[in-house]
Formats: C-alpha cells, structure tokens, sequence
C-alpha cells in the first residue's frame, strides 16, 4: 500500500459533470483539494474553483473526440482505444504526484483510471451517479460501482440500481 497524503482528489469531464462537481465548490476551501478534469476553462478565476488546491488536466479522450471530429470520423469505440490508454496513463501521473486519501467523481470516463488506480492503490472512492441519469446507470457508474467504496445517487430511483448507493437529493 502506498503512503496515502491528505489530499481530496475531485474528478469530472467537462459539461454536466463538471457542473455537477462545482455544486461542492464549499468543499474546496476546506481540505487540501486538486481538481482533475479535461475542461481546459477550468481555472482559478473561476468563482467555484477559487478556492481549490491545484487542477490537473486530463486530456486524452478530449483530445481523440477533437482529431476524431476535425477529420469528419466516427466514433466507433476501437478508435478511443489508445486514448484509453493514454487517458490511465495520465491518471497514474497525476494520481502518483498528489497520492490522494479520496477521490470524490460525477463521472464521466476520468473517473474509471482514477478510480481503478486509487483502488489499487489504497485510496478511498465516492461516486456521484449523474443527475441526469433516473431510470438506468452510466457505463461510468456499472464500472467504478463495483470499486467505490460509496456512492451517492441524485434520484430515489436510482437506489434500484445501486441498493448500496445513498440518496441525497440533487446537485445544484
């Protein structure tokens, strides 16, 4: 096991998810916080991000969904894989540099390498399923479900698909 630090690690993507973790923003200011996300508008500025330690950028699959679109092609899941790569490949980078005791997610694909490695690694996993999700889980959610060590739920019907899972209510 590796010597944890007493680091709260956020995670997002851009839209929804990010949107979704800047509804915790209060929590920022009161622990040692680094936020990981592929939004490059994530900044400092930000009144939400004020307060947060560090960010780190996790471009991989941001970067692939960009060629892949300036070149007119599809987005068939064998195109993506050696972002996936890449995208685990940054995860560890960042994960090893802050060595995080939590690692709190809203999803989306950053949330599984980060989460498969701080597993592996010791730390201890939150996952907030996405409020848009009601009826069904997020590939994201049936993946890190199964190593989160909680998972918060945004609808009461969601508690079916995550018997475990708490419900709180909604983000906002």
């Amino acid at each position: 096991m590796s010597k944890l630090n007493n680091t709260i690690m956020f995670a997002c993507n851009q839209g929804g998810h990010f949107s979704q973790m800047m509804a915790l923003h209060d929590l920022f200011g009161e622990y040692d916080t680094v936020l990981v996300t592929d939004n490059v508008r994530a900044n400092k500025q930000m009144k939400s991000l004020q307060y947060i330690g560090e960010i780190e950028y996790a471009m991989a699959m941001a970067n692939k969904r960009k060629e892949l679109a300036e070149k007119g092609k599809g987005n068939g899941r064998f195109a993506f894989f050696s972002a996936y790569i890449a995208l685990f490949m940054e995860c560890r980078r960042i994960w090893k540099k802050y060595r995080p005791s939590v690692i709190v997610s809203t999803g989306s694909n950053i949330a599984v390498p980060l989460f498969l490695y701080g597993k592996f690694k010791g730390s201890k996993l939150i996952f907030i399923e996405t409020r848009a999700k009601v009826y069904s889980k997020t590939t994201t959610g049936t993946i890190v479900g199964k190593v989160a060590d909680k998972i918060f739920v945004q609808w009461p019907e969601m508690k079916k698909f995550y018997p475990k899972a708490e419900y709180c209510g909604t983000l906002v």
